[in-house]
């Protein structure tokens, strides 16, 4: 089968995609109290994120594995206005958001013994 999206289309299926991967940290920063915890906020954080990991990449290399996570959470920092520890509890807490969207898209946790695994996922 082959799907193709373009125009219209393809922008909402876009939208819909960052609005989807951006709620755990909108979610998250509501939680934690962060000075400005709203979604257009939480998608410019996870750009400027995505956007400094990128530079970092070029720049250092491997050292991108120890220094992307630090410029996440200076973005979540200044972006979302936590404090440090604040962004560090912001990123564990859309951690287990994503995991949890994982949880539910796949429909268990499959390779965990005792623990129902699911089926196929969502499956086009």
């Amino acid at each position: 089968m082959n799907l193709s999206l373009t125009g219209l289309p393809a922008l909402i299926f876009l939208v819909g995609f960052v609005v989807v991967f951006s709620a755990p940290v909108w979610l998250a920063a509501r939680l934690i109290g962060a000075k400005h915890p709203t979604l257009l906020r939480a998608v410019a954080s996870l750009v400027a994120g995505n956007l400094g990991a990128f530079l970092l990449a070029i720049l250092t290399g491997p050292w991108v594995f120890l220094l992307a996570p630090v410029g996440f959470l200076l973005s979540f920092k200044y972006i979302l206005g936590t404090s440090f520890l604040g962004s560090v509890l912001l990123a564990i807490l859309a951690g287990l958001g994503y995991a949890a969207m994982g949880y539910f898209i796949v429909g268990g946790t499959p390779g965990i013994p005792g623990v129902p695994g699911g089926g196929h996922g969502i499956s086009v």
